[in-house]
């Protein structure tokens, strides 16, 4: 896991590094809160996935309950980060979503290659 938020964390610096070339200072902060929220999101999985582990010792239905929990979880923490980046903080939207969604497709290229 550490080594997909290694390369979560250099391509949401590269996008960041595309944003600001592109749209400026103002599109600094979005792109760092989009690679943020996509990290934030690796880092709830990671721990959801060591709890059930620990969990899958004792009872393996409540270690597939933790993890269904934790992607209702994931899924309502990035919509709650990424309402309140664009609603709230009226956070510019393209370097925001550019920035998440490269860093989240390093996940799920990075997470492929780790179960074949």
């Amino acid at each position: 896991m550490r080594r997909i938020l290694i390369i979560q964390f250099i391509l949401m610096l590269a996008a960041v590094l595309v944003s600001w070339t592109y749209q400026g200072e103002p599109a600094l902060l979005p792109a760092f809160y989009g690679g943020a929220i996509a990290l934030a999101n690796t880092l709830l999985l990671s721990r959801r996935v060591t709890q059930a582990g620990e969990i899958a010792k004792t009872s393996p239905q409540q270690s597939v309950n933790a993890l269904y929990f934790g992607v209702v979880q994931r899924f309502v923490f990035v919509l709650v980060a990424l309402g309140f980046g664009l609603g709230y903080l009226k956070l510019s939207p393209v370097p925001l979503l550019a920035t998440f969604m490269v860093s989240q497709l390093a996940y799920m290229l990075m997470g492929t290659r780790q179960v074949e």
